[in-house]
């Protein structure tokens, strides 16, 4: 082809050439002679060689035509058909939640003296958080203790003196009940002096601390002193649809993406509700996430990625090379070579799940074909085509 172009060129070339260095003299020559007929000779005689010219240049270009024949046949592209894992993905919205999350009340009426904490500290269990006013128990409980003792004294003389068949029974009897009416008034005294100081339930963060020292408090809505937070131990809560409960289940695979603070999590379904709620046909689950630095905090939503199917050797292709006809087929074209030539064959398929910009093909195609990707949409089957091979 470059070599008739070539030649086109040449001959053009040439001829300009000759017409303008063999004709240039003696056109000047007729010009400044004034002689009209020799003028009109010379011009019907360069009319002649310009349709000659045409029709050569006419004849290249039928010959160029009829050598390029490709340039009327589409332009096609092809990808091979590869088995791969095929992960597939639902996603779905969930909240952070922990499984230690409470607000701490008093468990008795009084002025609240002091508090021992500050918003923010971290606190072991039983750590002291706050002190009530005892309203006078711990003088009793000193009092019933110094009984207790003398109590514990009587009894102990009076049990040696049984053993030794000294003392009464009626002695021995009533020393042993003063002792052990003792013990019971000292445990009930503790057990309400001890409700004046205000402990954490569990090691955590104090989260909130909602009163000042000196107001009266009591036990009851509203009387909150603090909110005690556990954040070592933080999940994330979702509803799945019903349709998934035979694919989502106790270890499967979670990607939890925390947008707030633009973090990803590989995780993977720590528990797995067994009842369908019936108001929203949905189930719970829940995916453990770490959280040593206590970043994660209660509340926060995410998405979270779940694993519901996977294929050691799927076909995926891309979907926009997928069609479908009259009868709800679905199709896609391959590339079917004979010798030299290239043929466009549509393949009915099945196909399955789809990921992000993928389907995987379940039957129609088998590894190592061509997949016709470019021009998939302007071919017609068993059409001749130009393959580019990329």
């Amino acid at each position: 082809m470059k070599t008739l172009f070539k030649t086109l060129s040449l001959l053009s070339l040439t001829l300009l050439v000759s017409c303008q260095s063999a004709d240039e003299s003696s056109v000047d020559q007729l010009l400044q002679s004034g002689d009209e007929q020799a003028i009109r000779e010379k011009r019907a005689a360069l009319s002649q060689e310009r349709n000659a010219i045409d029709a050569t240049i006419d004849q290249l270009d039928q010959a160029l035509a009829k050598m390029n024949t490709n340039t009327s046949l589409p332009l096609v592209t092809a990808i091979q058909a590869q088995p791969a894992l095929f992960d597939h993905y639902v996603s779905l919205q969930g909240t952070v939640k922990t499984l230690q999350n409470v607000l701490v009340y008093p468990e008795m009426p009084g002025i609240l003296k002091s508090i021992a904490v500050r918003k923010g500290q971290r606190v072991k269990k039983n750590d002291l958080l706050a002190l009530l006013d005892d309203g006078g128990l711990a003088a009793q409980f000193e009092q019933a203790k110094s009984q207790l003792a003398l109590a514990k004294t009587v009894f102990e003389r009076q049990e040696r003196l049984w053993k030794q068949e000294i003392g009464s029974e009626i002695q021995y009897l009533q020393a042993k009940t003063n002792f052990e009416s003792a013990q019971s008034a000292v445990a009930a005294l503790e057990m309400q002096y001890n409700k004046s100081f205000v402990r954490a339930p569990f090691d955590g963060s104090v989260d909130q601390v909602f009163k000042e020292p000196g107001v009266f408090v009591s036990p009851g809505q509203g009387a909150e002193l603090f909110r005690i937070v556990n954040l070592d131990e933080v999940y994330l809560e979702v509803d799945v649809p019903e349709s998934h409960v035979a694919t989502v289940k106790k270890g499967t695979k979670a990607l939890v993406y925390l947008s707030a603070l633009t973090t990803e999590i590989e995780a993977e379904v720590s528990q797995r509700s067994n009842v369908i709620n019936p108001s929203n046909r949905s189930f719970k689950i829940e995916v453990a996430l770490p959280n040593k630095d206590g970043a994660i905090k209660p509340n926060l939503t995410a998405t979270v990625q779940l694993n519901d199917y996977s294929k050691e050797q799927a076909i995926l292709v891309v979907q926009s090379i997928v069609s479908e006809n009259a009868d709800g087929q679905q199709y896609c074209f391959v590339l079917r070579q004979e010798g030299d030539t290239y043929f466009a064959e549509r393949r009915i398929v099945q196909t399955g799940k789809t990921q992000g910009d993928f389907i995987e093909v379940l039957d129609g195609i088998t590894p190592g074909e061509l997949l016709i990707t470019e021009g998939a949409k302007k071919v017609t089957d068993g059409q001749q085509v130009q393959y580019i091979n990329q």
